[in-house]
């Protein structure tokens, strides 16, 4: 069988890209997600709503967390209460 031809090949990250100890302050990109997902959930009702303050979020662990919860609701699977 021939290979699809819309298949796109992502190379492995750099072991040493993420580090879910490194302060959010020192990934702008991260940070920049965290804050467009953050945008995104204030348009949700509250009941809808991760409950996670922004405040909290201070290494990129935490930055990863917040991001595949979003994502995951996004998608259409609910957030749980609390933010759990």
């Amino acid at each position: 069988m021939a290979a699809p031809s819309n298949v796109v090949n992502v190379p492995k990250p750099n072991p040493k890209s993420f580090n879910k100890h490194r302060p959010l302050e020192q990934n702008t990109l991260v940070k920049n997600q965290v804050l467009h997902f953050r945008e995104i959930e204030k348009t949700l009702p509250p009941e809808q709503q991760s409950g996670m303050n922004f405040d909290d979020i201070k290494t990129e662990g935490q930055a990863a967390e917040y991001i595949a919860k979003l994502t995951k609701f996004l998608h259409g699977k609910p957030l749980t209460a609390g933010g759990r």
